[in-house]
């Protein structure tokens, strides 16, 4: 995985270079990156836990969006877009305990604790969590009750295979941050500052969703919600250059960061 130093060397030799020099050293730097999984604590999955469940399960319907990631380090991703009230949005970022008779998540950052995964646990508490996977489909039922019965039932659909519409991990950073590009034209930026000292910077989790274009290569974002007013996304409106490399499976973004175009910034994500 590059540090942080080092992207800053390569963003600087890229700005100095001429166009087609830069093409060449962007295609050598994506060649040459680390394919090391994002989450460097990742556990080792027992036997028992069915291969099925891990993947991007959405939901896609005129009220919601839906996704669900599901990883074979046992942590999730959770993101509900709310289409008719978007302030009940929601980001979450936790762990699974997967059992014989159930499944639990457990978040560690959420943008909303009264709307995510994690909160079902505490408003019933005895109710259980199945996780019933296919190739192309997933069952995700509840018995708030207990009864052997199922109350609630959420049906996800694996997201469509595809070099550019997927959940990607920016790497090199210190926080948790995530890009979700929809083949729909809905995208979801979560930010979740992980080191920050709680003392003098509370941790958050920040949400901001929207509409975008791939135009040309160019990716355009039009957000229509901010969990956090305040704060801005990393990413500009207009992104200038769009590029995927299979070989690493890495999205690389180019961002012009003045309106200029003398000082450019170069920002990976992995799958």
């Amino acid at each position: 995985m590059f540090t942080a130093l080092t992207t800053q060397l390569l963003t600087a030799l890229i700005n100095c270079a001429s166009k087609p020099l830069r093409f060449c050293i962007l295609c050598l730097v994506m060649h040459l990156a680390l394919t090391a999984p994002v989450n460097a604590t990742a556990q080792t999955l027992t036997s028992n836990v069915q291969h099925a469940f891990f993947g991007n399960w959405i939901i896609d319907t005129p009220e919601h969006i839906t996704l669900l990631q599901l990883n074979r380090d046992l942590s999730y991703l959770y993101i509900k877009l709310n289409h008719l009230t978007p302030h009940q949005s929601v980001a979450e970022w936790g762990r699974l305990a997967i059992a014989p008779n159930g499944v639990r998540f457990m978040a560690s950052y959420t943008s909303d604790p009264h709307q995510d995964l994690a909160s079902m646990h505490l408003s019933h508490p005895m109710h259980q969590i199945t996780l019933t996977g296919s190739r192309n489909a997933l069952l995700l039922n509840i018995d708030t009750n207990a009864d052997s019965t199922t109350d609630k039932h959420y049906r996800y659909h694996r997201q469509i295979n595809h070099p550019i519409y997927r959940v990607w991990h920016q790497l090199s950073t210190p926080a948790l941050t995530s890009l979700i590009l929809l083949n729909n034209g809905y995208y979801a930026t979560v930010h979740i500052n992980l080191h920050q000292d709680p003392q003098t910077d509370g941790h958050f989790t920040h949400l901001q969703w929207g509409q975008f274009e791939l135009l040309a290569q160019q990716l355009h974002l039009a957000p229509l919600f901010n969990s956090h007013p305040q704060r801005k996304s990393t990413l500009p409106s207009i992104i200038q250059s769009v590029a995927y490399f299979p070989n690493s499976q890495q999205l690389a973004l180019w961002l012009n960061k003045d309106k200029r175009n003398l000082a450019n910034h170069l920002l990976l994500f992995k799958q």
